[in-house]
């Protein structure tokens, strides 16, 4: 993919009432102070004896002095932004160890087969038939005497088709 909006050079926009050099000098006072600080902090810890935190400080003191003189020179014209050439430093580091991507990795052999997880998989036959058989036998014992009353014929109404014809019987003593 080419850089069709990459620009060379310094930027082409500036704050107002101000040049870019003059940022660059405001970040190398701002770097300076604070490698003043850290060299105060790392002498006070070497006085109460901790001289792992007192390395640690003026090491890091150092880089922020050394990062004040690259921000100097740029400010002088000397030098190009230090940021950014970190940056093109370590891009052209990857460029040149990039390896493009491609599904090399595993052979067909070596993939696992496909599987459904358990809850989407579909339910046994037998287990929707033991749950229906399960419902469904109470409801048995309860409608099973139910249908029977609705499945009875109707006694015969008096005087249609019986021999009885207007005349009660009585039950048996």
């Amino acid at each position: 993919m080419p850089d069709e909006g990459y620009q060379e050079g310094p930027p082409t926009y500036t704050f107002l009432n101000e040049e870019p050099a003059d940022e660059y000098r405001i970040l190398a006072e701002m770097h300076q102070k604070e490698a003043k600080q850290l060299l105060e902090l790392a002498r006070a810890a070497e006085a109460e004896d901790r001289q792992e935190e007192a390395k640690l400080l003026m090491d890091v003191s150092a880089f922020r002095l050394s990062r004040a003189e690259e921000l100097e020179k740029t400010a002088l014209g000397e030098r190009d932004d230090p940021s950014v050439t970190e940056a093109l430093d370590g891009e052209k580091e990857v460029l040149n160890t990039y390896v493009p991507h491609s599904m090399a990795f595993f052979n067909e052999d070596e993939l696992p087969p496909p599987t459904v997880p358990m809850h989407m998989r579909p339910r046994e036959e037998g287990a929707i038939l033991r749950t229906w058989a399960k419902i469904s036998e109470p409801i048995k014992k309860i409608s099973g005497p139910i249908k029977k009353w609705f499945d009875e014929p109707e006694p015969p109404a008096l005087g249609e088709g019986s021999d009885h014809a207007g005349k009660i019987e009585m039950p048996p003593k």
